[in-house]
């Protein structure tokens, strides 16, 4: 966690704060200024009991326990009287104020040298040069009047673009069949690279790769049908397309046969020299 930065309030912030008229002490808000005086400077001595104002205490002094107040007490010297009447900041006499924000300036000013003079830090309104600080460019009304006008023609002048870039895009005509390359089939007979145009033509491209249809029957061969049916003779029936041939199946009656039927095979191996047990 690095280190906490220190807050040094400005002039505007210490003129501003609230003080007390006899401590010159000062405090964040008037509230606490009036429970400062209230504890410090207005508490009776006798029952402990706290007033708003110097006169106030000295009437309660006086009707209470019969004693007459002479000073306000922790008070700064010059500035004990019971002659002014103070509540918080009220009836602080002019020529005080005046002294008080003579102080207050003159302490600010020397503090602050005294901390550049510790860190090495240059002045407000000074860079690290020492030369001033450049000032921020302000633009004017007028100058940002033109800055907006410009800007709203450029982006008109995109618009316009992007619009007549459309418009064109929608006017251009299709492309045509000649600039494209094997789309359709090609018209039968046409030769020389020719496209199919027409209905007609796709479906005879088309079937032609296709096998080709039983012939349909005459007239002649269906009253020939008709007058068989009538005299009760039944037509010949068409010869069934001939089946694959059947898959050869393996006879499994056949055995093996030996040559030499007095030994087996198992005991011709035996006799082998690659097979012989070594004993």
């Amino acid at each position: 966690m690095g280190k906490k930065r220190r807050n040094y309030p400005n002039l505007e912030e210490l003129l501003d704060r609230a003080w007390c008229y006899y401590c010159e002490r000062d405090f964040e808000d008037l509230k606490l200024l009036i429970s400062h005086q209230k504890a410090k400077h207005f508490k009776c001595e006798r029952c402990g009991r706290r007033l708003n104002t110097a006169g106030g205490l000295s009437v309660h002094m006086n009707q209470v326990h019969k004693e007459t107040l002479s000073q306000v007490e922790n008070a700064l010297e010059g500035r004990e009287g019971l002659d002014v009447e103070i509540f918080g900041m009220e009836g602080i006499p002019e020529d005080v104020l005046v002294q008080h924000t003579q102080q207050i300036t003159d302490d600010f000013h020397k503090n602050r040298a005294d901390r550049q003079a510790a860190t090495g830090n240059p002045p407000p309104g000074a860079n690290t040069q020492g030369g001033p600080l450049k000032k921020i460019k302000m633009e004017t009304a007028e100058e940002l009047k033109a800055r907006l006008a410009s800007w709203r023609a450029q982006a008109d002048a995109r618009k316009a673009a992007a619009e007549a870039a459309a418009k064109q895009q929608q006017q251009a005509p299709p492309p045509s069949a000649s600039q494209f390359n094997g789309g359709l089939p090609q018209r039968p007979g046409g030769g020389g690279g020719g496209f199919a145009s027409t209905l007609d033509d796709l479906v005879s491209g088309a079937s032609s790769g296709l096998p080709a249809l039983p012939a349909q029957p005459s007239q002649d061969e269906i009253e020939r049908v008709i007058r068989m049916a009538e005299a009760g003779v039944r037509p010949p029936e068409s010869a069934p397309a001939a089946a694959p041939p059947a898959e050869k199946k393996k006879d499994k009656s056949t055995r093996m046969v030996f040559q030499d039927g007095d030994y087996s095979l198992e005991e011709k191996m035996a006799q082998m020299a690659r097979y012989a047990v070594a004993v």
